[in-house]
């Protein structure tokens, strides 16, 4: 399996679209392919720390994805960088595809000196738990309660 930036092979974009569709297109946020298409270029363009990692088994098809996004909630300006977009294909679930991108999105986060790594998770809290993430609150956020968690990369 090979992880790559999607900064560098935008010819993943639309499968990664596509992806992220398919697991939450019910979201109104993510009902629209093109729409999602469109962010995932605007964020991989950018010089900005924002960056999408993808996973492909073979060179050619995209299983799984994870980006860091700017600002997903905005509403606490300390809450700077969020990993989000965590997607595996479901035919791949079960191999250790996410936590490898999860571990590849982590160490490039700490080499664009990025202090702290925020999420939110409605079913995941015991797994990021486990990697050492830490829950702050819950929310409610796209008619779902979640956990806000966080992760402290400076040493």
């Amino acid at each position: 399996m090979q992880v790559v930036d999607l900064n560098q092979h935008p010819d993943y974009a639309r499968q990664t679209a596509k992806l992220l569709h398919t697991e939450w297109s019910h979201h109104p946020a993510w009902s629209h392919q093109p729409t999602i298409l469109a962010h995932l270029h605007q964020r991989n363009q950018t010089g900005s720390a924002e960056f999408t990692l993808v996973a492909t088994p073979d060179g050619e098809t995209v299983i799984a994805t994870c980006s860091v996004i700017r600002y997903e909630l905005d509403d606490i300006p300390a809450r700077e960088y969020w990993m989000g977009e965590v997607v595996t294909d479901k035919k791949f679930r079960g191999q250790g595809v996410a936590n490898a991108l999860i571990q590849q999105v982590i160490a490039r986060a700490r080499q664009k000196r990025i202090s702290e790594l925020w999420l939110y998770t409605p079913d995941q809290q015991a797994y990021y738990q486990r990697s050492g993430w830490q829950a702050v609150e819950q929310r409610h956020i796209a008619g779902e309660e979640v956990t806000v968690m966080v992760l402290h990369l400076a040493p």
